[in-house]
């Protein structure tokens, strides 16, 4: 550590006190104001999100932007700084939702080395999450196959566990834009039933095993996965529509 010197000053007996460093203190509190704008500029923006969110599922038609205005409580400069319009709003809901519940997913499907145990924990629990958080699955079946893809982690981890699913003989060789779809179809068109239906317990799982079955897993293997108990997910980083 560097010392100060001290030097002697013209009245005798008095010395004077250690000099500041302005330029380190300066820089200190700058970084802590800018820590603290940038916490506040990511509640905003959450804030706006959730408020978009209920917006939307609600059916708003016209203005969407007073809309979200009023239920953000916010003023129309302050939503103007994060977003220019109900179209880019939209999105960046959808990358949000989308990226956020497979953020929660993946780890959690991650802990199983088969394939088809992975494909249908991530089924299981995305559809657990949207009947749990009516909002998100109304949103999501609502937006169709462009909000799941929106956030670009659906393209980054679904296909990640059917390539190794067709390379170790799990599943069947056929065209990865096909497997997606065959993934994807049922679980946009469940998130709807769940949203809007009353249905049983056992619903997710059903649907998972309907899925690996398409895929080319047997009838009784595909029971049997898809029924096996899912592990707990972590409530350490919930997505934003929990809060």
């Amino acid at each position: 550590m560097p010392y100060a010197i001290r030097v002697m000053s013209a009245s005798p007996g008095k010395q004077d006190e250690e000099p500041e460093d302005k330029n380190g203190k300066r820089a200190v509190e700058g970084g802590h104001r800018s820590r603290v704008g940038e916490k506040r500029r990511r509640e905003m923006r959450t804030r706006l999100l959730q408020s978009a969110l209920h917006v939307f599922v609600s059916g708003a038609t016209g203005a969407v932007i007073e809309e979200v205005i009023r239920e953000a409580g916010v003023s129309r400069g302050t939503f103007y700084n994060y977003f220019r319009t109900p179209g880019e709003l939209y999105d960046a809901l959808s990358e949000e939702a989308s990226n956020q519940v497979l953020r929660l997913v993946d780890p959690v499907v991650l802990l199983h080395d088969d394939a088809a145990a992975r494909v249908s924990c991530g089924v299981r629990l995305v559809l657990r999450t949207g009947h749990q958080h009516p909002e998100f699955g109304a949103f999501i079946a609502r937006r169709g196959p462009g909000g799941v893809f929106a956030g670009g982690l659906f393209e980054e981890y679904l296909p990640r566990d059917l390539s190794l699913g067709m390379a170790n003989g799990r599943f069947e060789e056929i065209p990865m834009r096909v497997a997606v779809d065959l993934v994807l179809g049922p679980v946009l068109a469940a998130l709807h039933t769940l949203t809007t239906e009353t249905v049983p317990p056992e619903y997710p799982d059903l649907v998972a095993r309907g899925i690996l079955k398409a895929l080319g897993v047997p009838k009784v293997a595909a029971a049997n996965i898809a029924s096996a108990a899912l592990p707990a997910v972590s409530a350490d980083a919930p997505p934003f529509f929990r809060d």
